[in-house]
């Protein structure tokens, strides 16, 4: 009987410490408050990245559009009101639009702006041919756009808050998505990325640097 109780007292011990080492296991996080204004943004994992799953929204200020040098805009909204800003539908949906500098700079502590071979790492992830991705405007052959898309598989969820062009007009809302790269081309642009609604292709082009594009951050390593 005494045998019996001290068996059953080692299965107990050796369960419990078990779980104990299970409780310590480090899983990614799947959400992100930015400190500054307290919103929160859905994570995702995709290889060996984090993303935001989420356009960034953070307002610190407004700009009126077509202002290259303030950086930082809501879809078709042309006041300087932040609260008015923040009620808007697009901003609700989309996000924020942002300059390149500005993207850049309003990162929240511990992400940053997605370089390009951040983004070429993601593209090979989900199946894009190398080759292509270093040829090729307009890369992938079957549909691997769409698994970032709303309905897809990665978890990464685009949305299409269309972009502002450096003089002030809004375009292309629920048709296409462009994100800033951090890399540059030249003094006056940076390197970007195009998605589109009917488009299951990965499009990477040159932006200038004052347009307004939607921003994805991705988790510094």
């Amino acid at each position: 009987m005494i045998r019996r109780h001290i068996l059953l007292m080692l299965i107990i011990l050796s369960c419990t410490k078990g779980a104990a080492v299970q409780n310590t296991v480090q899983l990614p996080a799947d959400r992100f408050i930015d400190p500054r204004d307290g919103h929160a943004y859905k994570t995702v994992r995709i290889g060996e990245q984090e993303w935001l799953a989420e356009n960034f929204a953070y307002l610190p200020y407004i700009c009126e559009p077509g202002e290259a040098d303030c950086g930082v805009w809501v879809y078709d909204y042309d006041g300087s009101s932040l609260t008015e800003a923040k009620k808007t539908p697009q901003y609700g949906m989309y996000g924020a639009l942002y300059s390149w500098k500005a993207a850049r700079e309003l990162a929240p502590e511990g992400w940053h702006v997605p370089s390009d071979e951040e983004w070429k790492e993601l593209e090979r992830h989900i199946g894009i041919d190398a080759n292509a991705i270093d040829d090729k405007t307009w890369r992938g052959e079957n549909n691997e756009a769409d698994r970032l898309k709303k309905e897809g598989d990665t978890g990464l969820e685009v949305v299409f808050g269309g972009w502002m062009t450096d003089y002030g007009k809004f375009n292309f809302a629920q048709q296409h998505a462009n994100f800033w790269c951090a890399d540059e081309v030249d003094a006056g642009r940076g390197i970007e990325r195009l998605l589109g609604l009917t488009n299951g292709r990965i499009g990477r082009d040159a932006g200038n640097k004052g347009c307004g594009f939607s921003v994805r951050y991705v988790r510094d390593r």
